[in-house]
């Protein structure tokens, strides 16, 4: 009987009670040739993101390299893919301002996909299955950043971006976690939009449209709240950090 009562004990110490995928604050390109590399990394990674968003009692689900190499949050199939007919689909072959990146050969695409992509969503999605089997909800907080000047592929080109952007999923985003996501941000005096500029939230395909037990909503931070153009943070940078773990706490009491 001791010797169960701590094993249980331990099975409690390492529980996990949210899923916060971090898909793009790598700027591992591996040996895979880029033109402009370095500007493009500095524009199109959500940077320091593995750290901001912090929870002890999560289980965090980063992908460890660029999305230049592997674009992990778009679909598999270019067809199914919006960006891919700017080049941005799961394997970018067109940079921020819609020139040239790099070739990617079919035969590029499917090692990609095989040896990169498809492990990463196949951990995600264990990851939700783990916590379904000890719990009654999954909640998967989806962390980006995003410029404060948009890019000519965006939609808001030209226009004032906000603060923060929350992004829903009308099957797998309750209301009550929008509206707590929302009001916290408010509290602290952001600027904050729903799903403008940037709308949806990952959940895995196994359980997409299927399992009202799968929570998710996404969480996108203005830059310039935390860093300066060449990729430094600035001086508000530990207390955004600080804001962001105090939400992800007060989520996590929630569901």
């Amino acid at each position: 009987m001791l010797s169960q009562t701590k094993s249980n004990i331990l099975y409690i110490k390492q529980r996990y009670y949210m899923i916060l995928h971090i898909p793009h604050s790598s700027t591992d390109t591996l040996d895979y040739k880029f033109l402009h590399k370095e500007r493009e990394l500095l524009r199109m990674t959500d940077h320091y993101t593995d750290d901001l968003y912090g929870c002890a009692d999560a289980k965090r689900v980063v992908f460890e390299l660029s999305r230049l190499v592997c674009d992990v949050e778009r679909f598999q199939d270019d067809e199914q893919e919006p960006m891919s007919r700017f080049g941005m689909g799961v394997c970018y072959t067109k940079n921020s301002e819609g020139n040239k990146l790099r070739v990617v050969t079919d035969a590029n695409k499917e090692y990609i996909i095989s040896n990169y992509y498809i492990p990463h969503h196949h951990e995600l999605s264990s990851a939700v299955d783990d916590e379904l089997a000890h719990s009654t909800k999954a909640l998967i907080i989806d962390c980006h950043s995003f410029p404060d000047k948009a890019y000519r592929f965006n939609n808001d080109f030209n226009q004032k971006r906000p603060d923060i952007c929350i992004g829903t999923d009308s099957y797998h985003t309750p209301k009550g976690l929008l509206e707590e996501t929302k009001k916290y941000f408010l509290s602290k005096g952001y600027v904050v939009q729903v799903n403008k500029p940037y709308s949806g939230s990952i959940v895995p395909m196994k359980h997409y449209k299927k399992d009202k037990r799968v929570l998710s909503i996404m969480i996108e931070i203005n830059r310039k709240l935390y860093m300066d153009e060449h990729g430094f943070k600035t001086e508000h940078y530990e207390d955004l950090k600080e804001e962001i773990h105090e939400l992800l706490i007060h989520l996590n009491h929630l569901y």
